[in-house]
């Protein structure tokens, strides 16, 4: 993501704010390709010049823009949690109809934006998969799942499950609804907490 820096008058951190909100709000509505810096500069009530000052692209906004979007609290899996702990977060996540819409977004943004999906994924998804990959091993080796299972089977059944829901088009999934999924799926493969 290229930021510009240019010496003078500090910026306005709320000026910063609302052109985030105003790219993701967008973003969500309208999509990468829906999205431009004049609607953006609309949306936040700034002027174009204010964005490009900030921004020179407007993927670089987008990016910023997911950044702004994303839950400190999710940023890691803490150490020790469990995957029952781990599946009640993510039907949290999938539970909420604005994650749900801005992850379709992203995903959607794939072909005609690929940098921006691919620095999501280096960013932000990658760092939880390898997290969530730990946590399998702790809990084959704490005997929660049949000794020979593949950690990567259990990363896999959790981020397909996450796909399929993404692409669900009801609006009203409940946090129940999607835990329960999730853990069927891993009672299926011999998941005994």
């Amino acid at each position: 993501m290229e930021r510009v820096e240019r010496h003078g008058r500090p910026r306005d951190p709320e000026n910063d704010a609302a052109i985030l909100e105003a790219a993701l709000d967008l973003l969500i509505e309208r999509g990468a390709a829906g999205t431009s810096i004049e609607a953006v500069a609309q949306r936040a009530g700034v002027a174009k010049l204010t964005v490009y000052r900030r921004w020179r692209a407007k993927e670089d906004l987008l990016m910023a823009a997911l950044e702004h979007a994303r839950n400190p609290d999710m940023d890691a899996v803490p150490a020790g949690q469990s995957i029952d702990q781990i599946v009640t977060s993510i039907a949290g996540l999938l539970s909420s109809p604005r994650f749900r819409a801005l992850m379709a977004r992203v995903i959607g943004a794939s072909v005609d934006y690929p940098q921006l999906v691919t620095a999501y994924t280096e960013r932000y998804l990658r760092p939880r998969l390898d997290a969530l990959m730990e946590t399998a091993r702790q809990a084959i080796d704490a005997g929660d799942f049949p000794p020979h299972t593949e950690p990567r089977v259990i990363q896999d059944i959790l981020a397909g499950s996450i796909g399929f829901v993404l692409l669900q088009p009801e609006q009203d999934v409940t946090a129940a609804q999607v835990e329960r999924r999730l853990q069927v799926l891993l009672r299926h493969i011999g998941y005994r907490p």
